[in-house]
């Protein structure tokens, strides 16, 4: 990826797709998701004067944050809960793995890659993140009130983790 650049636009950060192969009823309704951060590790070498920091060899990557709009039969939501059931297992060990065969790629997939697409400010597609070997630890409440009137969509949020993920240009 060239990272010389004359362009002085900034980043636009209301377009983008994000997907997921085992959740793809998500899709369309992902409001926000933010490239998670990457921390390098350090290791301290020992002098008699004082410890001389250096590079680590470990990279620790952030949680992956997705907040969405549910649909009305929760079928999104559902969609996580539901992959998160068949890897805790709460009741039975029949319950592993038990994520529907129409949304895997091979018996034994527990685990999904996904792909974020960022936009330019002409909205033609420029980067392409992509997690490799994400599974949910976390799928966020629906609140529900019947004192609220003002008839707003329900937003959940999402927490994955990932094996690593990685950016590559795809514009011309």
């Amino acid at each position: 990826m060239d990272l010389n650049s004359d362009n002085v636009n900034l980043l636009n950060t209301q377009t983008f797709n994000f997907s997921i192969n085992l959740c793809p009823k998500l899709t369309s309704y992902v409001q926000s998701v933010s490239v998670p951060g990457v921390t390098l590790g350090e290791a301290g070498v020992e002098t008699p004067f004082v410890r001389v920091p250096e590079p680590g060899d470990k990279l620790t990557y952030s949680v992956l944050g997705v907040s969405f709009l549910v649909d009305e039969e929760m079928k999104n939501w559902l969609e996580i809960f539901d992959w998160m059931t068949s890897l805790g297992f709460p009741d039975n060990f029949r319950q592993y793995g038990n994520i529907p065969s129409a949304r895997r790629m091979n018996p034994d997939q527990v685990r999904s890659d996904m792909a974020l697409i960022i936009y330019s400010n002409q909205s033609l597609p420029i980067l392409k993140v992509t997690f490799k070997d994400a599974f949910p630890i976390a799928v966020g409440d629906i609140p529900l009130t019947s004192t609220d009137t003002s008839n707003e969509a329900a937003i959940a949020t999402a927490d994955f983790m990932y094996s690593t993920y990685t950016v590559e240009s795809i514009s011309g």
